[in-house]
């Protein structure tokens, strides 16, 4: 059985939105990068902005885990949509069902990490293997597993860094505006992560 993102789909599965032929010119790196650090960067500016002003009420009505599944599933639905150009030769809901599962495995992974730990070692574990996992989902349903490391360890670095830099200024400047900070930063860095690797797997795909 042919995978249903590969290039033996039927037509309408694959190529770009008004793509006449099926098929839609890659993206340059530049663009990838552009792409991801700001569709990303917006996506996680309504997550944590979420969190900053509703925040109270989503752990009063959801739980902690529910919160955390909650925003996650805002996640798949923001930056699934506004990244889904940075992969022409998908279209919107194909796109969509690759950035949901890679995120997804990313952020399952998190939350047993943080849940089971609760400190920085917890952020840090989540971080390494929710990347991995997420590396991992993307290569593969790509079929392009030999790109599996280098395509996590971009996704790690960026997030990490993203990540902590936004938790400082969270603690510099607290609630409301540390937290929007801290979207505002782990959406660019992590964003500015996420449109390189899929140039990385858009590049192995189309050669191979």
């Amino acid at each position: 059985m042919n995978h249903p993102l590969q290039p033996s789909d039927p037509p309408g599965a694959r190529g770009g939105e008004g793509s006449p032929d099926g098929e839609a010119k890659a993206i340059g790196l530049w663009q990838a990068w552009r792409l991801g650090t700001l569709g990303f960067g917006l996506a996680s500016l309504a997550v944590f902005g979420s969190w900053a002003f509703l925040g109270r009420w989503f752990y009063q009505w959801l739980g902690e885990a529910g919160a955390y599944l909650a925003w996650s599933i805002m996640f798949l639905g923001l930056g699934g949509s506004a990244l889904h150009r940075l992969i022409p030769d998908l279209n919107r809901w194909a796109f969509q069902r690759l950035f949901a599962g890679a995120f997804m495995s990313y952020a399952v992974i998190w939350m047993i990490a943080w849940l089971s730990c609760r400190n920085q070692l917890g952020e840090v574990l989540g971080s390494l293997f929710g990347c991995f996992g997420m590396g991992a989902c993307l290569c593969l349903m790509q079929r392009v597993p030999n790109q599996w490391l280098r395509v996590s360890l971009i996704l790690f670095g960026s997030n990490l860094s993203g990540y902590f830099l936004g938790s400082w200024m969270h603690q510099q400047w607290g609630m409301p505006w540390g937290a929007v900070a801290w979207g505002l930063a782990y959406g660019l860095m992590f964003g500015g992560g996420i449109g390189p690797a899929l140039w990385l797997i858009q590049q192995k795909t189309l050669r191979d």
